[in-house]
């Protein structure tokens, strides 16, 4: 038995939970569970760290199934621990990508982002599922999750990844919103779409914002004004207005942020979205001939 706490949640609305690692120490990322009558959603599952599975049989006694916002492993490491999950059709191939990962190598990242007081506790235990091969059902545009007396509907909101979604649950006007608008919103990577498609997929996004005050994303909180804020900054970059502040990108190529930043992470102006880019995928035409997966 573990005397590690693996994790914690908060209650933030009528049988709905915001789940995170509780030995962790920088790392914030979230998952969430809502429930119904006669069953229960699982929106993502962070990193692996910890058997998620058998953590949300203590605050359910529904069945759960799982979905995925999108497929990148912050959101996915968790779905070994359970039988299946349901993934965005487009990011069906970014979470097979990760069959093989090795569990000593999820183990030695968990220790290396634990506080120290639970970094010697730690062991390589039933706690770190190895990856392995798993049903996995393709969700898109349109698709509800009926848990019984609530319903959650997708929404396809692509940028990040190409099959990035949201869900929308009327029942406590909340939108997971996993990582497709936030204050640090990457679209620098080689499946990103590009910043003109994200433009338009954001406003779509907007009209669907009379359904819901909240975005409870993978890794911040904001209300349902910062859909505009990712419009307005889009906007600016395909009109080459934003800030352009070159920086190294985390693979190691060229990437530019829509905003400077302060000495302490926050973005200046006040600006609570922002978002890195590759200078060159801002439009359809930057990469047309070139493959986006």
């Amino acid at each position: 038995m573990s005397n590690v706490p693996f994790f914690e949640s908060e209650k933030i609305a009528d049988r709905t939970y915001k789940i995170k690692n509780a030995f962790t120490g920088d790392i914030d990322t979230f998952c969430y569970l809502a429930e119904g009558e006669t069953g229960a959603l699982l929106i993502d599952t962070m990193y692996g760290f910890g058997d998620l599975n058998a953590y949300v049989k203590t605050l359910t006694d529904k069945p759960v199934k799982v979905v995925n916002t999108h497929g990148h492993w912050d959101h996915v490491g968790g779905n070994f621990h359970f039988d299946s999950c349901y993934i965005p059709v487009r990011d069906i191939n970014t979470f097979q990508g990760y069959i093989g990962f090795p569990k000593e190598q999820l183990f030695e990242l968990a220790k290396n982002s634990a506080k120290d007081e639970y970094k010697d506790l730690l062991v390589l235990d039933e706690n770190f599922a190895g990856t392995h091969p798993m049903k996995v059902y393709p969700v898109s545009d349109g698709d509800v999750f009926d848990l019984g007396g609530r319903k959650l509907e997708v929404v396809d909101c692509g940028g990040h990844t190409p099959g990035h979604i949201v869900l929308i649950d009327d029942m406590t006007r909340i939108c997971f919103a996993g990582d497709v608008c936030n204050g640090n919103t990457l679209l620098e990577f080689d499946d990103c779409l590009p910043v003109s498609v994200y433009l338009e997929n954001l406003k779509r996004l907007k009209t669907y914002a009379p359904r819901f005050d909240m975005m409870y994303g993978g890794h911040e909180i904001f209300d349902s004004s910062i859909i505009d804020e990712g419009i307005e900054t889009a906007a600016k970059v395909i009109a080459g207005t934003d800030d352009k502040v070159k920086e190294t990108g985390m693979t190691g190529k060229d990437i530019c942020y829509a905003y400077k930043k302060n000495d302490d992470g926050s973005n200046e102006g006040g600006h609570r979205f922002n978002m890195s880019y590759d200078p060159e995928r801002v439009t359809v035409d930057d990469v047309r001939g070139k493959v986006i997966r």
